[in-house]
């Protein structure tokens, strides 16, 4: 049964920073920006620069809330793990909250992540520049939400075809790292890697 975000999760704007975001080495506060999603949509919470800011309770986030880039021309989601209590994520996300009653947080984000979902959000993604998509817009939008067990089954599956993954890139790379060892093995024994004739008049 699909469900409109609104129905699942509270939905809440990141904190829209004045220009660049500027690092406070004695700030309290992190913050999460784009830069600190990695390529398999992780957050590297060690990256996350400090900042002083008066009133960061509207914007902060927590274990298992879901940030949604809005802006730009690839919109993805991406599940927040542990971090400190005092952490924020810029305007460019919006963070989502699900309600665990209906849907798990990992779920959430892989389904955001979906081709489908990505798709219905096409009619929504204005300007040419910066392309962003709007709160009310995504909050009206759906996605399936089958029960939790079900949900559960979902993730087991991926998780496992991830794996997969990260263990099929590691083969490869092993097969290049000893395809280059052979290749140069090859080249000495031949003699195109020789080293250079000492001088004779040395």
């Amino acid at each position: 049964m699909k469900k409109r975000l609104r129905n699942i999760a509270d939905l809440r704007m990141g904190y829209q920073f004045r220009g660049k975001v500027k690092p406070d080495p004695t700030g309290t506060v992190r913050v999460v920006q784009i830069k600190d999603i990695d390529l398999d949509l992780r957050i590297r919470v060690a990256d996350l620069v400090t900042v002083s800011l008066d009133r960061p309770e509207p914007y902060l986030v927590q274990a298992d809330d879901v940030l949604f880039l809005s802006r730009g021309h690839r919109l993805y989601a991406v599940l927040v793990p542990e971090v400190e209590s005092n952490t924020i994520a810029t305007g460019y996300f919006f963070i989502l909250r699900p309600n665990p009653r209906l849907v798990l947080p990992a779920y959430l984000a892989w389904s955001l992540n979906q081709p489908d979902f990505q798709e219905s959000l096409r009619p929504f993604h204005r300007g040419s520049h910066v392309p962003m998509v709007s709160r009310t817009d995504v909050e009206e939008l759906r996605i399936e939400a089958p029960p939790l067990d079900v949900q559960r089954r979902i993730l087991a599956l991926n998780d496992l075809c991830d794996r997969e993954r990260r263990l099929c890139a590691a083969i490869v790379e092993k097969r290049r790292l000893l395809a280059g060892a052979v290749s140069r093995k090859l080249m000495r024994e031949t003699g195109d890697l020789r080293p250079p004739l000492a001088n004779k008049d040395d």
